[in-house]
């Protein structure tokens, strides 16, 4: 059953009981919802009517605002807690200072600058191994630090070709 916290509080919710029916921490309550515009929704909660907008969303994150009143809601879904059950952190990334090169080659385009924000999988260099092109992507969001390579410099394998702040 997934999980919703907010602040303090933890509920579990099941979303695939009967059509029109909520559990909440074992707890069944009627809902109706309907969207009434982008991002945002009407919804009745056992005769309590609320507006809902959704406000920012991430892969485990919700903020929403139930009637003006801004909620932080933190989503864990089935695969999330049996990993931390497991002692698997699934929100832990590794934090990464630098792009290496995965392999030898030939740098042909590096397509990022000094000071620049990046977003995991945005293209960086252009990297030439065994006659194919292959482009190196951010691991990560992130600022560029700096570029250890020129178009047109030879790498080996494991060269340093960024680093990040």
């Amino acid at each position: 059953m997934p999980q919703i916290t907010i602040g303090t509080q933890t509920f579990e919710v099941d979303e695939q009981a009967k059509q029109n029916r909520l559990t909440v921490n074992g707890i069944e309550h009627d809902v109706d919802l309907l969207q009434i515009g982008a991002d945002r929704y009407s919804m009745i909660i056992d005769g309590k009517s609320r507006i809902v907008q959704v406000v920012e969303r991430s892969e485990k994150r919700v903020k929403v605002k139930v009637d003006g009143e801004l909620l932080d809601l933190g989503v864990k879904n089935e695969t999330d807690l049996l990993l931390e059950r497991l002692g698997m952190n699934t929100s832990s990334k590794k934090e990464v200072k630098e792009l290496k090169a995965p392999m030898p080659g030939l740098v042909l385009e590096v397509l990022v600058e000094v000071g620049q924000e990046i977003e995991e999988g945005d293209a960086l260099i252009v990297l030439e191994a065994m006659k194919m092109e292959n482009i190196l992507k951010a691991p990560s969001k992130a600022k560029i630090k700096s570029i250890e390579v020129d178009k047109g410099q030879a790498l080996d394998k494991n060269a340093i070709l960024i680093k990040f702040e």
